[in-house]
């Protein structure tokens, strides 16, 4: 198998990927939701492959990404209908193309995310992760490519 895979969308976002480097930082211990078996984590590895559409496992897979053990998984809201998470998994390589994270307004900077499906909710935005507040794996190989955070904020319906 090939080391690297050239062009590989994520949602709108086009990415250059170094496969062996994404697989050894994958469940890294000391990332928050390193072996997690919390109430939020645990219900995203029961229902991941049936809330994420068949592209985006599709496309996280082929960049390596272990879709069952995110870096990072907290629920934000809750109501009747579900509940709303942001999970957070990386990789290693380079961001090709895709549509500006960041813009500023009256408040400050703000991370925009980029809408894939309106009902139930999902949005995406990718960026480098030296650009992120958050923690992520360690990742000190410079030569492989950056340290690539791919951020979701999703509904889960009950």
């Amino acid at each position: 198998m090939k080391k690297q895979r050239p062009t590989i969308p994520v949602g709108t976002w086009k990415l250059a990927t170094n496969l062996e480097a994404t697989r050894q930082i994958q469940g890294q211990a000391g990332v928050p939701a390193y072996k997690c078996d919390c109430e939020w984590c645990t219900k995203w590895r029961h229902c991941f492959s049936e809330v994420l559409p068949n592209d985006l496992l599709d496309q996280l897979s082929r960049i390596g990404i272990e879709l069952e053990a995110p870096t990072d998984l907290y629920r934000y809201d809750s109501d009747e209908n579900g509940f709303s998470i942001r999970v957070v998994y990386h990789a290693v390589g380079k961001i090709l193309e895709g549509p500006t994270q960041w813009t500023s307004n009256d408040m400050g900077e703000m991370l925009m995310y980029s809408t894939l499906r309106e009902d139930p909710h999902l949005s995406l935005v990718v960026f480098p992760q030296s650009q992120s507040h958050d923690a992520g794996p360690s990742f000190k190989t410079k030569k492989e490519g950056d340290l690539i955070r791919i951020d979701m904020r999703l509904k889960v319906p009950n």
